[in-house]
Parts: structure tokens; C-alpha cells; sequence
């Protein structure tokens, strides 16, 4: 495959992935409140949502997907839906002690629930699929066979994705521990789960405006 065009691939797939979105929010979210091991999970599931949203515009059903207005109105609205129902939880629920030996068990969530989580928030956003099937083709070469480009560019993906959202994870937690006072964690809990809100209700209002 033409370097230049991975090269090329590798850029701008950083500069999506590098711009805060729900996606990043929520790697924010679980390296505050649950340190690097359980977010590296997390952003584990936002890596799996967008190698599959890769593969389904590679394989042409995506194409499909966005042409049936209805589909995506429907997921849209399922994504909103979920954001609004994230910022919720993160609003009602309590705020975990840093740097406790044993924290309560409400606040260990099962690795497969954050998986859960993540891959849901990437993979239902309608904006994503339709991103990557206007983007996939630019970096397509007809002249060779398709499954080792899509095999490589989702590799490349991949690893930027880990490590960029993992990166802001660990970023996360650092800052956590330097500032762990209660109320530091109680403002930035509201102010995650507000703007999950916000995401959420961005994204129905741009579905009902359009």
C-alpha cells in the first residue's frame, strides 16, 4: 500500500480523534473515577466500535445504511438518547474516594459494563459512520486487493485511537490524584454529566432540524 497515502490516513484520523467528543468525554470520565485500568478497557470498546464502523463502510452495507434517511434518523435518535441517559447516571450518582484501600462496590463497575459503554457511545454515533464512508475511499487504491488496505489502515486506527483516548485517560487520572478533593470530583462529575447532556440533545435537535 502507498505510504503516502497511510501517511495521510494516519493524519487525519489523529485530528479526528484528537478533537474532544463524547468519545473522549467519556475516557476523561473513567480515568478520573476509575484509574488507567479499567479506562484502557473503555477505550478498548470505543476502538472496536470504530474498527467495526471501518469494516461495515468497507463492506458497502454502510452506503446502504446512510441512503435509508430513516435508519439514521433512528439511530441518531438511539444515540441521543443514550448520551442524555449516561449524563444522567454520572449526575445521580455519588462521588468515589480517591486513594481508598476499599472502595465501595458501587463504584467498581464490571470491565464488561465500561466495555459496554464506550463501544455504545462510539458506535451509535451516526456522524462517525457517516465520516469514515466519505473518508475510507480517498485512501483506497482499485488497482489493488481491498482486504490488505482495510487491513492496514485498520491497524493504524487502531493504534492512534488507543493511544490518543488512552493518553487522555491517564492525563485524567494524573490530574485526579494531584487535585482529589471531594468537591474538585463533585464539580467535575457535574460538569461531565452536563455535557453528556448536551452532546445528547445536541445530537436529537440536529436530527429534528434537519
Amino acid at each position: 500500500m502507498n505510504i503516502e497515502l497511510v501517511l495521510g490516513y494516519c493524519a487525519i484520523i489523529t485530528i479526528l480523534l484528537i478533537t474532544p467528543g463524547p468519545s473522549v468525554l467519556l475516557s476523561i470520565n473513567n480515568g478520573v473515577n476509575y484509574g488507567r485500568k479499567i479506562a484502557a478497557i473503555g477505550v478498548l470498546g470505543n476502538v472496536f466500535a470504530f474498527q467495526l464502523l471501518t469494516l461495515i463502510s468497507a463492506s458497502g452495507i454502510g452506503v446502504v445504511l446512510i441512503t435509508f434517511k430513516d435508519i439514521l434518523i433512528v439511530l441518531q435518535l438511539i444515540g441521543a438518547g443514550y448520551l442524555c441517559y449516561l449524563g444522567l447516571k454520572i449526575l445521580s450518582s455519588p462521588v468515589a474516594k480517591l486513594g481508598a484501600k476499599e472502595v465501595k462496590s458501587s463504584f467498581k463497575p464490571s470491565p464488561w459494563k465500561i466495555f459496554r459503554q464506550a463501544f455504545l457511545v462510539t458506535s451509535l454515533n451516526p456522524k462517525a459512520l457517516v465520516f469514515i464512508i466519505a473518508l475510507l475511499p480517498q485512501f483506497i487504491t482499485d488497482s489493488e486487493r481491498l482486504t490488505p488496505q482495510i487491513t492496514i489502515l485498520c491497524i493504524v486506527s487502531a493504534s492512534i485511537h488507543f493511544m490518543i483516548y488512552f493518553s487522555y485517560a491517564l492525563l485524567a487520572e494524573n490530574v485526579a490524584q494531584i487535585s482529589s478533593s471531594d468537591i474538585g470530583r463533585r464539580v467535575f462529575d457535574r460538569l461531565s454529566g452536563i455535557t453528556f447532556l448536551i452532546f445528547g440533545v445536541g445530537l436529537a435537535v440536529t436530527n429534528i432540524a434537519t
